[in-house]
């Protein structure tokens, strides 16, 4: 099969090309960009133009306002405004070098040409009322009293052109009429020729200077890389010939001389790694010996395992025996533990139940307490209701001897009487009656206050007596309330020791939880155990049956380090084909 051989290019024609393309790219693309804005600036300029001598052509008729708005009136070609209007048009078509400069307006039957600039002696021209067409757009701006320019379009007749459209307004700004000049679009293209040839004047010269100066440091970065990449190149085809003494220079600051110094760096790890393999093929030529003396060894070692073994698997016997004692010791301690959980429940629930019945009890005795308290309050009531009577008896007693004062007076008064009417003989007689039956009522009176007193005196004794005892009530009750508020007390307390004990009653069953886990995980490990010394039985036999494969592989062991002497042999070889630089350092 042939094999086809790719032609190598030269990399000093790859850089020139890199650079030359995109600068050639550039000068045709500055050059398309000159002709584009050239034809763009020239058509914005002629459309300037145009619309601004529409304007001002717009701006002369208005002041011959009154020759239009006649000519609105009178509609004839024949009249002298027309002709007037007519040769003012000439005049500016022929001053502006307009290729059509014409007058239209809007009527009810659309758009209608008024005057035509044309010569007199043209037989096309536009008659007045001839109707006009075109774009509505450019009609609505119009009718908005704008000034339209438009680009360049082709017409049947005068071929491409553009036109600028303005309204004609009078001295008040009313618009009277609208004014259309047209030029040609040669005249865009003539004087776009002419900016075009002013830029290439300008632009060529300099993309000329610019080609040369990039072409001389072209020439001047080419050969820089070139040489570092001649360099590099020497550099590897030595290290590829087995010299490692070169050394790379390094002698631009990019990617190229960063190579440079990485083909440095590489051949100094390549040394390197050749000394270590030189070093190493001497080691590997002493481990072999080495080797050999430990194969000796492990031979007599593999004779002292057999004897150790033989002794493990007596004494793993013994362990599986005392292993199954241990066993049936730990199912005995399963048996009392489970035991003790269940005195453990039992001791919780009835904790629980003491909970219960204190917390039934504390809310008895506060409702209790509650009751005594109430109790109290009516004995207070009811004492302030006896001392209330007591004070009032008190006042009684004083008020009733107020009256036994008075009716003490009253007697007086009524011996007076008695002897004042004695004194008056028969004419005082019926003032004697009243002084004895005044007598006679205060004596009643007085037997009925001592009356009143002695049962005044009996109600105080009375409420005396009851104070005393509602006294002796109050101090019952408080009495109550207190021994009341120290069984709460108590109660509490007993809530507390309560809680404390149904704490420790579920630590111990948690504890008790635990040990049982305990204990099962003693119960894995003994079997693990047991397992692991029938195991242990049974891999002795096989370290006895491995112990005579060692000593055939200690054998076999002796035999590799002499083929591991002679690839060290080879590896010094190989390394000695290469130029190294032995570098001693400083002792």
């Amino acid at each position: 099969m042939r094999q086809t051989r790719k032609k190598k290019m030269d990399l000093r024609f790859k850089l020139y090309l890199i650079i030359l393309v995109p600068l050639l790219a550039m000068g045709g693309l500055i050059m398309w960009t000159t002709i584009d804005s050239s034809e763009n600036a020239s058509l914005m300029t002629m459309q300037h133009n145009n619309q601004q001598l529409a304007v001002n052509a717009a701006s002369q008729l208005g002041q011959e306002s009154e020759l239009i708005k006649t000519l609105s009136s009178t509609a004839s070609e024949e009249s002298n405004e027309y002709k007037s209007l007519r040769d003012e048009l000439v005049k500016v078509r022929l001053q502006s070098g307009a290729l059509y400069v014409y007058m239209y307006n809007k009527t009810s039957d659309g758009w209608i040409y008024t005057v035509d600039g044309a010569d007199w002696d043209d037989t096309e021209y536009s008659p007045y009322g001839t109707a006009m067409e075109f774009n509505p757009q450019i009609q609505e701006r119009l009718l908005r009293g704008e000034v339209v320019t438009t680009g360049i379009v082709d017409d049947p007749t005068w071929g491409q052109l553009l036109s600028s459209f303005t309204p004609i307004k009078d001295s008040q700004g009313t618009v009277i009429g609208y004014l259309g000049i047209d030029i040609s679009a040669g005249a865009v293209n003539q004087v776009s020729a002419t900016s075009l040839n002013n830029a290439y004047r300008t632009i060529i010269p300099i993309f000329v200077v610019v080609l040369i100066l990039s072409l001389v440091m072209m020439l001047f970065v080419v050969r820089g890389i070139l040489r570092q990449v001649r360099d590099i190149k020497s550099s590897l085809e030595q290290v590829a010939d087995g010299n490692l003494k070169v050394v790379s220079t390094h002698m631009t600051n990019d990617q190229l001389g960063d190579i440079s110094d990485l083909i440095n760096v590489m051949v100094a790890q390549l040394t390197n790694i050749l000394m270590g393999i030189q070093q190493g093929s001497n080691t590997l030529q002493q481990s072999s010996k080495n080797i050999a003396e430990t194969a000796q060894t492990n031979q007599r070692q593999t004779e002292e395992l057999s004897k150790a073994i033989e002794e493990i698997a007596i004494g793993s016997v013994k362990q599986a025996e005392e292993t199954e004692h241990s066993v049936q010791h730990s199912e005995n301690l399963g048996k009392i533990m489970d035991e003790v959980g269940s005195y453990v429940q039992q001791f919780t629930h009835t904790s629980e139940q003491l909970s219960a019945v204190q917390v039934q009890v504390t809310r008895e005795h506060e409702i209790l307490l509650e009751k005594s308290r109430e109790n109290a309050k009516r004995v207070e009531h009811q004492q302030e209701i006896s001392s209330s009577l007591t004070t009032q008896s008190e006042l009684a007693s004083s008020i009733s001897g107020q009256i036994h004062n008075i009716l003490k007076q009253t007697q007086i008064l009524s011996l007076n009487a008695s002897i004042e009417a004695a004194r008056a003989g028969e004419a005082g007689r019926g003032f004697a009656v009243v002084a004895g039956e005044m007598g006679q009522l205060a004596q009643q009176s007085e037997r009925s206050i001592q009356e009143i007193d002695e049962i005044l005196s009996s109600f105080v004794q009375e409420i005396h007596r009851m104070g005393s005892h509602f006294d002796a009530n109050m101090v019952a009750v408080k009495e109550q309330e207190e021994q009341i508020a120290d069984c709460l007390q108590t109660f509490r307390q007993v809530s507390r020791l309560s809680t404390e004990v149904q704490e420790l009653a579920q630590r111990l069953e948690s504890r008790t939880v635990d040990m049982h886990s305990i204990r099962q995980e003693v119960e894995q490990h003994l079997s693990y155990i047991a397992s692991a010394t029938e195991e242990t039985s049974a891999m002795a036999e096989e370290v006895t049956a491995s112990a005579v494969e060692q000593q055939r592989s200690a054998n076999e062991l002796s035999n590799i380090s002499g083929q591991l002497a002679s690839l060290a042999g080879n590896l010094k070889s190989y390394s000695d084909q290469f130029q190294i630089e032995v570098l001693k350092s400083d002792s």
